[in-house]
């Protein structure tokens, strides 16, 4: 699953656990600069309680990511 998306973009999504959430892009990371080699994407949630905290996840714990207008 391809999990880029530009800094700034406001993206939902949904975890392999179907747990979900809602927040900002701060950076995405390519295959060939992670351990692994697996991407991996770094929001700030906009809500709850890990509101304004960097929260990084890979491709493989993700379901589906969609773009929030």
């Amino acid at each position: 699953m391809d999990i880029f998306y530009n800094p700034g973009e406001k993206i939902k999504v949904t975890f392999t656990d179907d747990q979900t959430l809602i927040g900002i892009v701060d950076h995405w990371t390519s295959a060939n600069d992670s351990d692994g080699d697996i991407q991996e994407l770094t929001i700030k949630p906009i809500d709850g309680e890990l509101k304004d905290q960097l929260v990084n996840f890979n491709e493989n714990e993700v379901s589906t990511i969609e773009i929030i207008k």
